[in-house]
C-alpha cells in the first residue's frame, strides 16, 4: 500500500525569514505534512487546538508569551505534540528539557541536524507500526497504516481493513492519543484513517466520509464538521 505514515508539523516563530527557511527544509523530508505556521503563541495555540500536529517547531524568543511558555502551555493539554526547539541561542538547553523538549535545534538549522530530530519519532527502518488481532480462530499481525476506520461497539473497537473486520478492547482514546499523526476522530464512536480520506458528502441532512477501498461511509458528527473540512482544505 501506498499509506505511508506522515508526521504533522507546526512552524511557530515570530520571524518571517525564520519560518520560510524552516518550510524549505521540511519540504524536501517527505515524511513531513506541514500543517501550518504561527508567528505567535496565540496563533499556534488555535492552530494546535483545531489540528493537534505530531510536531511543533516552536522558537523560543517570541514577544508576549514565549516559546518556553507556550511548551508549558502544552504539557497542560490533552494533546500529544512533540516540541523541538529552533532557536539562535543555546542558554535555553535547560529549561527547554524541563518542558518535555524532545530535541533542541540551534539556527541557522543545519538540513541534516533537522533530519535526525525528525527521525526519532519514526519507526525502524523497514518497520511498520502494527498491531496484533484477533478474529474466532486466529491472530493476525495488522499494520497501523492499513487500518481504514474504528468503530466503538460497546465494550470492543471493530477495525475495519478493505475486506476485513476485527475487534480489539483497546477504545478509540487510545488509537487517538498514540498515533494522532494517523486517525481523526468524525463522531464520539468513530475514528478514521488520514490517509483513506477522499472527501465527504451529505443525505438526509447529515454528513458522511468516502473512504478509500471500502463501500462504508461512516457519519461525521456535527462537532467534528468543521475540523473535518479544515483537514480536506489542508
Amino acid at each position: 500500500m501506498e499509506n505511508q505514515l506522515k508526521l504533522t508539523a507546526l512552524i511557530v516563530d515570530d520571524e518571517k525569514p525564520a519560518r520560510d527557511r524552516l518550510k524549505r527544509l521540511l519540504a524536501s523530508i517527505n515524511v513531513i505534512e506541514l500543517i501550518g505556521q504561527a508567528e505567535n503563541a496565540e496563533e499556534a495555540m488555535e492552530l494546535i487546538k483545531n489540528y493537534q500536529p505530531a510536531l511543533v517547531f516552536l522558537d523560543i524568543s517570541m514577544p508576549a508569551m514565549n516559546g518556553i511558555q507556550l511548551a508549558n502551555w502544552l504539557q497542560q493539554q490533552n494533546f500529544s505534540s512533540q516540541v523541538i526547539f529552533t532557536t539562535a541561542y543555546d542558554e535555553y538547553a535547560l529549561e527547554a528539557f524541563e518542558v518535555n523538549a524532545k530535541d533542541y535545534l540551534l539556527k541557522p538549522i543545519r538540513s541534516e541536524r533537522l533530519v535526525a530530530a525528525i527521525k526519532k519519532f519514526l519507526p525502524k527502518q523497514n518497520q511498520q507500526p502494527f498491531i496484533v488481532l484477533k478474529d474466532a480462530s486466529s491472530t493476525h499481525k495488522v499494520a497501523l497504516a492499513d487500518i481504514i476506520y474504528l468503530h466503538a461497539d460497546h465494550k470492543y473497537t471493530e477495525v475495519h481493513l478493505t475486506n476485513k473486520k476485527y475487534l480489539t478492547t483497546d477504545s478509540l482514546k487510545e488509537f487517538e492519543q498514540k498515533y494522532p499523526n494517523l486517525f481523526m476522530r468524525i463522531h464520539r464512536s468513530t475514528l478514521i484513517n488520514k490517509h483513506f480520506l477522499l472527501g465527504i458528502e451529505n443525505k438526509q441532512d447529515a454528513m458522511h466520509v468516502i473512504l478509500k477501498e471500502i463501500d462504508a461511509k461512516p457519519k461525521v458528527s456535527r462537532r467534528h464538521q468543521s475540523e473535518l473540512r479544515k483537514h480536506l482544505k489542508t
